[in-house]
């Protein structure tokens, strides 16, 4: 089941893709200002250089205290020339900053909803690899290199003939658009290369009977050790998703789960990615937007706990994980103060530096004491308990 920290990673992954987007336009502005105080080459006027170098940098300046602020101050160096091309340069940013924000936050939810995708890709792979063995048992002649008892194999399986029954899951595979005809090669290498010579698998189909326990106990072991972990497989999984090593967890979950539902057509169910989609979509969109709609603000508040630090030091990935957990601790009153610093530190540890963890602890956790006793955190329900 899709949990919050995969949300509150995917989270920060979008704000730190809207900031590489948001510098990148920013150089974009900065190429505009400086077309726009190019000299015309084809102007028979006199063309003032020194002039047009000094606007295009007040212009530059003008820019940055738009972006930082949204204003500009009275300035007698900004005359109406700089304050329309820094303008016209801010207006671009803003609308290109926007609209890249928003597919970015789309981006990351699509590739949350694929983890379903990816989930049901590897049951139907399970199911392929049962077909293989059924076409190796169909042989008439054994390859005498490579012998292979035929008493038993996948497609005897009582978890994988429940599976190929299912309606549901058959609509699935199609409703996702997952077809192999264009990936066999990988199918039968996997069998090949990764099942066929395995030692367990191999014992399974010396026997000709199989109690259910020792079916199920196959199938999750194929799952685990073979489709989840042989490099044929894996390496296909991995370029279909670039995010893998963050969904595998989950997917494994899921597909284990419903595995161990399809002991009989009657208890198997394929388990769902998430209880409520809409409420986990409301949680990644609200705290993007609070972070970016209140940057300013955990700025203010971060600026007088780093009065120590050199800002500019202090890793891009660290800072927005600081605002989003500020962002978690201020406006989600029913989660936790332990959690969230727990949960942000365990995100900090993987995506950030090996200080991170440590660094983003010492500086939520008395952060987060000063913001309570000032009344600006405030818990409600089981966080009123951890907020002490």
């Amino acid at each position: 089941m899709l949990n919050r920290r995969l949300l509150r990673t995917k989270a920060v992954q979008a704000l730190y893709a809207r900031k590489l987007t948001a510098d990148a336009n920013r150089l974009l502005a900065l190429d505009q200002i400086e077309e726009a105080f190019a000299p015309d080459l084809n102007s028979m006027e006199f063309q003032d250089k020194q002039k047009l170098t000094n606007n295009k940098h007040l212009a530059g300046a003008a820019l940055d205290e738009l972006i930082k602020s949204g204003e500009l101050k009275e300035n007698e160096e900004f005359n109406s020339d700089v304050i329309k091309v820094a303008n016209s340069a801010y207006k671009a940013y803003k609308r290109q900053t926007e609209a890249d924000g928003e597919k970015m936050v789309r981006r990351v939810l699509n590739e949350t909803e694929s983890i379903y995708v990816d989930f049901i890709r590897v049951l139907s792979m399970l199911l392929e690899l049962a077909y293989q063995a059924k076409l190796d048992r169909e042989r008439k002649y054994d390859d005498p290199e490579a012998p292979f008892s035929k008493n038993g194999g996948l497609n005897t399986n009582r978890v994988i003939m429940v599976l190929q029954e299912d309606k549901t899951l058959a609509e699935e595979i199609i409703r996702n658009g997952i077809n192999w005809s264009n990936d066999m090669n990988m199918i039968r290498k996997t069998y090949r290369e990764a099942l066929r010579k395995d030692a367990t698998y191999e014992e399974y189909c010396n026997k000709t009977e199989h109690t259910p326990e020792e079916d199920q106990l196959l199938v999750q072991y194929i799952l685990r050790q073979v489709i989840l972990k042989h490099e044929v497989p894996l390496e296909f999984l991995e370029q279909r998703d670039l995010y893998w090593v963050d969904h595998s967890e989950l997917i494994r979950g899921l597909a284990i789960k419903t595995l161990k539902s399809g002991d009989s057509a009657e208890t198997f169910a394929l388990s769902p990615l998430t209880k409520d989609w809409e409420e986990d979509r409301f949680f990644v969109e609200e705290l993007f937007k609070l972070v970016i709609e209140e940057s300013d603000q955990y700025d203010a508040y971060l600026d007088e706990q780093l009065k120590n630090w050199e800002l500019d030091r202090i890793a891009l990935v660290d800072m927005i994980i600081l605002k989003t957990a500020l962002a978690e601790l201020i406006h989600f009153p029913g989660i936790p103060v332990k959690v969230t610093i727990n949960e942000f530190i365990e995100i900090a540890k993987r995506y950030s530096t090996p200080k991170s963890g440590k660094f983003i602890n010492g500086v939520l956790d008395v952060l987060s004491v000063k913001l309570a006793a000032q009344g600006i955190i405030r818990k409600s329900g089981r966080g009123l308990i951890d907020n002490k």
